[in-house]
């Protein structure tokens, strides 16, 4: 049986020993490079089809999500490597990440959806060769940026196995992968020109590829050769950077400094929160507005500092998280982080106070209410520090991304534009001041809360805004297509028609 080509290897005998001395499951992989590289190409196909030219993310989100989740379980076990404990809770939250950005048009809600979808995708990979169970932050920050730049250092492998081919069947491999290449830019120069030919071929496709001008179709066609390339070469690179050469899950002892250092600071921090929480006790929670300096009204002083005081609580969370994994315990560093904590809570909760009154005085907004999210979500991740304080063993990074998954989840379902812009309209009515906030911050979420009020906001001063927005969500639903429908546009869509159809 013919051994495949390393290129850079210009001996035989060094090619076997740089292969006796790779890992099994590199070598695993190399075996079954063709079915692998197939698996690859599926995925890039799919990435291709769904992402090219696509202006929105619905359900091609989705679809991509389930086909990468099934690609990934059928990785595995062609390279026979054990399931990861953690196997189907990495696909579930993918799966739930992915329906997050088909249920809401929001585009930063859909861009930190794909941002933990890729998170845990790299995870799911880190765990092909690793334990990441006992991880703690320092670890995971490390890792995932090392995996990274050995998976581009990766990137030429899918193509070193294509060429390499030479086991019994491999040439047939290698030649259908060749010609298919072959046949990709051909392709696209015969589609354009039987397109032109005859419009009944060309509708089957526009269904799939609408909006595209038939000048610029062997472009789109170039380009989705070139995500299918890329999608695929970065999916097989993942699977070479792990077996190849894995991110070792040891974590190293971790060097402590003295406990006074610790104590020291964080004793300073500890009186200035003190004074600080005594104060809001006393003019802020109490509602007297005592010691407030001159020409301050109570309402005045409520409704500011929110920003401050979350960036305050993500401090202390980070310096009690910090101080128990980089210091030498102690019974005085741990009372002092615990005084900390207890601060912070009454910081937390002087936060949420001061946005509840804004959002009494002001309504509710997409920014205020992620503020609150992000307060709760603080608050708990806080509760896992401290717990860490007196149960050094506790697994806070994994309860960490746990709490944030789930916390996420939940506040994209609520589809929380849709959420404020219903609490205005309830609260104060489809004034002229509440229509033009949710045509500000325009997006197709909030815009079907409007869909009881179209009549009442007809012939005001913000019907040429509510004409423009029907108008701009006519377009982007049209644009969408089959591959970029989206639940929350659809919505906005059936809003969009009965507001022109009235």
């Amino acid at each position: 049986m013919n051994e495949g080509i390393l290129i850079g290897v210009p001996a035989a005998a060094d090619a076997a020993q740089v292969r006796a001395s790779e890992p099994e499951a590199h070598r695993r992989l190399r075996e079954n490079a063709p079915g692998l590289l197939a698996l690859s190409a599926l995925l890039g196909l799919v990435y291709a089809v769904f992402f090219t030219d696509s202006s929105a993310l619905g359900l091609n989100a989705v679809v991509f999500s389930a086909v990468w989740c099934v690609c990934a379980f059928t990785a595995r076990r062609q390279l026979s490597l054990p399931r990861s404990a953690d196997e189907p809770c990495r696909f579930a939250g993918i799966l739930a990440l992915a329906a997050a950005i088909f249920w809401s048009a929001n585009g930063f809600i859909q861009f930190v959806s794909a941002a933990g979808i890729a998170l845990l995708q790299w995870f799911w990979a880190l765990e092909l060769a690793a334990d990441t169970r006992d991880w703690h932050f320092f670890k995971a920050v490390q890792a995932v940026p090392t995996l990274i730049v050995r998976l581009l250092a990766r990137l030429p492998e899918p193509f070193v196995h294509l060429a390499g081919f030479r086991r019994e069947g491999g040439g047939r491999v290698r030649d259908v992968l060749c010609g298919l290449l072959i046949a990709a830019p051909l392709a696209a120069l015969v589609f354009v020109l039987l397109g032109s030919a005859d419009a009944a071929f060309l509708a089957l496709f526009d269904r799939l590829f609408g909006g595209v001008e038939l000048p610029d179709r062997l472009w789109t066609l170039l380009r989705g050769l070139f995500f299918a390339v890329s999608a695929a070469a970065v999916f097989y690179a993942l699977l070479c950077a792990q077996t190849a050469r894995p991110v070792d899950g040891a974590q190293r002892p971790v060097r402590r400094a003295s406990t006074l250092v610790a104590v020291t600071f964080c004793s300073v921090l500890a009186a200035m929160y003190a004074v600080f929480c005594l104060v809001q006790i006393i003019t802020l929670f109490s509602g007297s507005g005592a010691l407030l300096p001159e020409g301050y009204t109570y309402a005045g002083y409520a409704r500011q500092g929110f920003f401050q005081l979350l960036a305050v609580s993500a401090i202390n969370v980070l310096l009690v998280i910090v101080s128990q994994r980089r210091f030498e315990s102690g019974r005085a560093l741990r009372s002092v982080l615990c005084l900390i904590s207890g601060c912070t809570v009454i910081i937390e909760i002087s936060s949420a106070w001061r946005m509840y009154l804004y959002v009494q005085a002001y309504g509710l907004t997409f920014l205020r209410l992620t503020v609150l999210w992000f307060l709760g979500v603080l608050l708990i991740v806080l509760g896992g520090a401290v717990r860490t304080v007196f149960r050094p063993e506790f697994r806070l990074f994994r309860f960490s991304m746990a709490v944030c998954l789930a916390a996420w989840l939940v506040f994209a379902f609520s589809r929380p534009d849709a959420l404020a812009a219903r609490y205005d309209l309830d609260r104060f009515g489809p004034t002229d001041a509440v229509v033009d906030s949710i045509l500000s911050q325009y997006t197709p979420d909030s815009l079907a809360e409007l869909a009881p009020y179209l009549e009442q906001i007809r012939g005001t001063r913000n019907e040429y805004f509510l004409s423009e927005a029907m108008e701009s969500v006519h377009r982007q639903y049209r644009d969408a297509g089959f591959r970029g429908f989206n639940g929350s546009l659809r919505r906005a869509y059936e809003t969009a028609e009965v507001y022109f159809d009235g």
